[in-house]
């Protein structure tokens, strides 16, 4: 498996705040040893060590990854040009993760390598389905990705409604409509629960309102400091078991995925809040294909449907515990992710 993103190591999971990117990488190799694979995971730069079974390596590192057997499978982690860098064994095979938007795919770069390498595309979207030109002759599978299994773990363990905070949760970024989720909040909610909060996971936005250099616009700013009075905490990102156990105690997570905001193609929070038995509010996007609507969640149209179904989370336990027990009992792990993909 070989990923270029940032330096990490597998134990960052438990020690610092992870991008969603790294933290599938790591879950994916780990689920592939679980099941009984021997897997070297290659990153950009980090340690030399082994961890729930998979050795982790570097990038740079062009020694053989087992010996003088060649690779059975290659996985290339969002990356077509880390495709056909190494050899695969005669009856192997390469695949390309790929949860990003299309217009990656068609650098002349990217097309070479997917040619040269006869990789298989990996989608995670059907919209990427949908809307690949596949000039190229490729017939791309559609995997969904999975949950955490700290997240799998938090939901196990609160299963109770009054395990449960009323307590809303985002992590949108601030040009990703975190703005028509503040003012959702303040505006469509007309009756909160006395104790009700609304936790904005966001690293930039914390550094912007404690008056540190951030790229968040001014607008903003000011348009969640005015609503601090009303419920809206604004916290620093977390490890994935310190945020596991904040989506686990919450009641509710806020996605937006309306048509300006809908070029997230993986979905990955959506996958870790509903193992953690908490139901999702969005309008679309990636959400269509992660929540069964009306079920473990909600696809709304407008503001004020989004704010009542917000309102039901927090206020009717009897409405959130059905939700919340459907949103557990279908959760899909990475241990899935790497059984469907045995299968390719």
């Amino acid at each position: 498996m070989l990923d270029r993103s940032i330096r990490f190591e597998p134990e960052d999971i438990v020690t610092r705040p992870l991008g969603a990117r790294q933290r599938g990488f790591i879950a994916l190799a780990e689920a592939f040893a679980a099941r009984g694979h021997e897997v070297l995971a290659r990153r950009l730069d980090g340690a030399y060590i082994t961890r729930h079974g998979v050795r982790w390596g570097q990038l740079a590192d062009e020694a053989p990854a087992f010996g003088d057997a060649l690779p059975d499978r290659i996985l290339a982690w969002r990356d077509p040009l880390l495709l056909d860098a190494r050899s695969v064994a005669e009856d192997g095979q390469r695949w390309l993760w790929y949860d990003g938007g299309l217009a990656g795919l068609d650098e002349n770069e990217c097309r070479m390598a997917l040619l040269t390498s006869l990789a298989r595309i990996i989608f995670t979207d059907p919209r990427q389905r949908d809307g690949y030109h596949n000039d190229l002759g490729f017939i791309p599978r559609l995997i969904a990705p999975g949950a955490s299994p700290a997240f799998v773990a938090a939901g196990n363990e609160h299963i109770a409604v009054v395990d449960r905070e009323q307590v809303a949760i985002t992590v949108a970024g601030w040009n990703d409509g975190l703005a028509d989720i503040v003012r959702i909040w303040r505006e469509e909610i007309a009756v909160k629960p006395a104790h009700a909060r609304l936790e904005i996971y966001s690293a930039a936005l914390a550094n912007a309102l404690a008056g540190q250099e951030s790229n968040v616009p001014d607008v903003l700013v000011n348009l969640v400091r005015d609503a601090l009075g009303d419920g809206v905490r604004v916290c620093m990102p977390l490890s994935e078991q310190e945020m596991a156990a904040r989506m686990a105690n919450a009641r509710v997570f806020l996605h937006h995925g309306g048509n300006r905001f809908n070029g997230d193609h993986a979905g990955t929070w959506l996958c870790d809040a509903l193992a953690a038995g908490t139901p999702v509010v969005s309008f679309g996007g990636i959400a269509e294909a992660r929540i069964e609507n009306g079920r473990n969640g909600y696809i709304v149209p407008d503001d004020a449907a989004y704010g009542n179904l917000v309102a039901q989370m927090l206020g009717d336990d009897a409405f959130f515990a059905g939700q919340s027990e459907a949103a557990r009992n279908g959760r899909r792990e990475w241990l899935n992710v790497a059984a469907d993909l045995e299968k390719l």
